[in-house]
């Protein structure tokens, strides 16, 4: 499984969304390819049924054989879908006082979370077999950055079913004219908000409401910085210079002012990353703030593309949770060393 996406088999699979895999995507997110594409924002409900999420998990005490008698490994539990399926990774266990947050419970503290049950979410999916679980909300907010290139506010929720990791409530901004998912601020403190499984969900719903006004508050202050970028001139050899410390890119051995051919060909995709109308709105052309939309939309639309053209969820993941993400932070740090 290439893509790395959750799927349903037989008939779960034709009650949900009739393709198997576990994702449901709304307009022009990085998301596509795979799963139901859906015509507008979904309702928490909408996003279960869609996505095929609408399963529970359960704990179950983790067992083995001795002397042909089935005996229990004390507290020990392992964290299996109601049809059986194993969700933890490399045989990770749980212990008892972890909590399972159902798929439903998550998606309908979206709701709690922003106070309304209007139609909000445009992503919903899972991985691997389930173990991760993600929606990203479209809240009302929308940020300006320039002249004219505007921003959307997202919530995603990210939980894991497998012990690996709290519940995670990250604010993002994406950007209108082309959705690449930006780096908000996150060498600050209050931009995200993790909640442990063994909270009670009153608590949750109390601290996740407090951590989104925190977080909300964040943004503010990230399109604040944003805006700094945009005064700042960047020639063409600065900016490869950026790209080329931001992606890690390397120079052969014999010949250190030359680069790899692997690194010249990113370092090239990027450069026509740079010059699309989408890095040259809103008096943002030849500046710090298009550079850096130049690596995030890079990683985004061009990184997460396999040789025959298919996206790879796989890359989709890492560039919201894992390496590809990282290296958003890291352009957006070394985007902020540059203002004087």
């Amino acid at each position: 499984m290439a893509h790395e996406l959750a799927t349903l088999f037989g008939q779960a699979a034709e009650e949900t969304n009739g393709t198997g895999h576990m994702i449901a995507w709304a307009g022009d997110t990085p998301w596509h390819g795979l799963g139901t594409k859906v015509d507008g924002l979904m309702t928490t409900q909408e996003a279960l049924n869609i996505a095929g999420l609408n399963w529970t998990v359960e704990k179950r005490p983790v067992t083995y054989m001795h002397n042909d008698e089935l005996r229990v490994v004390p507290e020990t539990y392992a964290v299996v879908r109601e049809d059986g399926v194993p969700l933890s990774r490399n045989g990770k266990t749980v212990g008892r006082v972890y909590t399972c947050l159902q798929n439903a419970d998550a998606f309908s503290f979206m709701d709690e979370l922003l106070q309304s049950h209007e139609a909000a979410i445009e992503v919903a999916g899972a991985l691997g077999n389930g173990e991760r679980t993600w929606i990203l909300a479209r809240l009302p907010d929308v940020f300006t950055v320039g002249s004219g290139d505007e921003m959307y506010a997202y919530v995603l929720i990210n939980n894991t079913h497998d012990g690996t990791g709290s519940v995670k409530f990250l604010l993002t901004p994406i950007r209108v004219v082309c959705h690449n998912t930006l780096t908000l601020a996150l060498s600050q403190g209050g931009t995200s908000y993790n909640m442990r499984h063994t909270s009670k969900m009153g608590e949750r719903i109390d601290h996740a409401r407090m951590g989104l006004g925190l977080i909300r508050e964040g943004m503010g202050q990230w399109t604040e910085m944003a805006n700094g970028l945009i005064n700042v001139d960047m020639s063409v050899g600065e900016m490869n210079e950026y790209f080329i410390d931001t992606l890690n890119l390397s120079h052969k051995k014999d010949e250190p002012d030359v680069l790899t051919t692997r690194s010249a060909n990113i370092l090239k995709g990027v450069q026509q990353v740079l010059v699309r109308p989408t890095n040259m709105l809103g008096g943002m052309e030849g500046t710090a703030w298009a550079a850096y939309n130049a690596v995030t939309e890079y990683i985004d639309h061009e990184a997460t593309s396999l040789r025959n053209g298919e996206k790879s969820l796989k890359r989709m993941e890492s560039a919201l949770f894992g390496t590809l993400s990282k290296t958003k932070q890291n352009a957006w740090k070394n985007a902020m060393e540059l203002i004087v």
